[in-house]
């Protein structure tokens, strides 16, 4: 009995110790921000994000997959994947687990439990939180009346037309016409004669009438 129990041990032992490991993450890796690290990508996550960071963690050579990963952040304290957020992710290739955090926190250290024989683990890239959302896009202005079009002449209003001025304006007369020389015109001097004449007349019909009578009383 007691030399089937130790060969129970020795057989549960080494699988034991293949089955999970705690190891660290590599110490060049630690102290850093997200903004600070040298590889940043967005793959993981969901980000970017306006005020959150995403890390993303990997066990390289294909030595086992995490089976939880727990990162510390300072005096921000500590967090476990999946535990507290994130999620490991083991069909990319090698083994991976990524986690968010308010923007700007400070990876001080890190360990994870692990299947297989790895030694250590990298903070393989972070994806930083952006500066501002990305900008909605904008209506183009419309354009203003002096891009569109070119207006017309401004229209002006005709001043008054003058009127002929009979009686200060000069006469025109037309070519090859008498001049009048005033007013009355043909029709006045016309009335003149015929008013001289009438007086010749009469005055010459009174003289008859008195040369008439004298040749009476001579007789």
């Amino acid at each position: 009995m007691a030399v089937l129990a130790a060969a129970g041990l020795l057989a549960l032992g080494p699988s034991t110790a293949a089955w999970a490991a705690t190891i660290s993450i590599n110490p060049g890796n630690v102290p850093t921000t997200a903004e600070d690290h040298e590889d940043h990508g967005c793959d993981f996550g969901g980000g970017p994000f306006p005020d959150k960071d995403v890390w993303v963690f990997v066990l390289p050579g294909n030595k086992g997959e995490f089976v939880s990963v727990t990162a510390t952040f300072g005096a921000n304290g500590s967090l476990t994947i999946p535990t507290d957020g994130g999620a490991i992710v083991d069909d990319k290739g090698t083994s991976k687990a990524w986690i968010t955090t308010p923007a700007g926190w400070t990876l001080t250290a890190a360990t994870a439990e692990i299947t297989g024989e790895g030694k250590s683990f990298n903070l393989t890239h972070t994806c930083p939180a952006s500066s501002s959302p990305s900008p909605s896009p904008s209506k183009s202005p419309s354009p203003s009346p002096s891009e569109s079009e070119s207006p017309g002449p401004t229209p002006t209003t005709p001043g008054p037309v003058p009127s002929a001025d009979t009686t200060t304006g000069p006469v025109v007369v037309p070519s090859g016409a008498p001049e009048t020389g005033g007013g009355g015109g043909v029709a006045t001097t016309g009335g003149m004669a015929l008013g001289i004449g009438a007086l010749t007349l009469a005055g010459a019909g009174a003289l008859g009438l008195v040369l008439a009578r004298r040749r009476r009383r001579g007789a």
